[in-house]
């Protein structure tokens, strides 16, 4: 018995599986089957890949996928972490203010070097972190429900139902308010 769990991305197809699978690939290949748009996913992400406690790399993987599974083997799918590459300019300007602060004698060189520090550890940070992707282009997608109420709401300008008689019908907001003390 295999348990496969997914981390990251991957949690939205589920985050643990148990299949009677003899490797780590039949596990996989029986999951793509059953779950649609899973093998894609993975061929277009970068994961780190852990079975039985141990790391895969890219030369050991074939082999690992292959090998056969001992009992209660769990294997791990984690997304690999990504950088930016855009805080280049943060850590040169910050080694030289830690440069400039080492190199004089008065009081201000020692706030000089926690700048020029601040600015490389922000750059460092900026460059091992990856940006995130927003889907702006249709606006359709962005209806603003008031911070996920229940209430039924309208957009503006839609029409508001005028109703003659009695009527069993949904309401609409027209007026939300929201204070914070």
């Amino acid at each position: 018995m295999a348990t496969i769990r997914f981390y990251g991305d991957l949690k939205q197809y589920g985050t643990k599986f148990k299949l009677n699978a003899d490797t780590a690939a039949e596990a996989l290949n029986g999951l793509y089957l059953q779950i649609k748009g899973l093998r894609q996913n993975i061929m277009n992400g970068y994961f780190r890949v852990r079975i039985n406690g141990h790391d895969m790399t890219e030369d050991s993987l074939k082999f690992g996928m292959h090998t056969k599974l001992t009992e209660d083997a769990v294997i791990h799918l984690v997304p690999q972490v990504a950088g930016a590459k855009s805080g280049i300019f943060s850590v040169i300007v910050g080694a030289v203010l830690v440069v400039v602060g080492a190199m004089t004698s008065w009081v201000g060189g020692g706030v000089l070097m926690a700048a020029g520090i601040g600015l490389m550890v922000n750059g460092m940070t900026m460059m091992l972190t990856k940006l995130p992707t927003t889907n702006s282009t249709d606006e359709s997608t962005s209806k603003n429900t008031s911070f996920s109420s229940l209430d039924n709401t309208i957009a503006q300008g839609a029409p508001v139902p005028l109703c003659y008689g009695t009527m069993k019908i949904g309401s609409k907001v027209l007026s939300q308010g929201l204070e914070t003390i």
